[in-house]
């Protein structure tokens, strides 16, 4: 069962365990962290932006859904939609608001 970490500024890093192709969105609110999502995680709000910080080859490729939103919303490098964004092995992941 893959793992993701969620690094957080100045609290105890969260770790939890996923179901194979969980989406990141789906995990962090699993693990209770806030996460945006005024669009409630179907790819429109790109408020639920989330920092791949080691695994990236962990979640799979972009989808159409998140490429259509990414070529509106651009992404920084190893940068995800939540909500989009599928994990197949492990990964730890932050925000810039954790």
């Amino acid at each position: 069962m893959p793992r993701v970490t969620f690094l957080v500024t100045n609290a105890p890093t969260r770790v939890i365990d996923v179901p194979p192709r969980a989406t990141l969105l789906r995990a962090a609110v699993r693990a209770g962290m806030p996460i945006g999502r005024s669009c409630r995680g179907v790819a429109v709000c790109a408020a639920c932006r989330i920092f791949i910080v080691e695994g990236p080859d962990a979640v799979e490729p972009m989808d159409e859904l998140e490429a259509r939103l990414a070529a509106r919303i651009r992404l920084a490098e190893h940068e995800r939609y939540a909500c989009c964004a599928r994990i197949t092995g492990d990964v730890t992941v932050t925000t810039s608001y954790w």
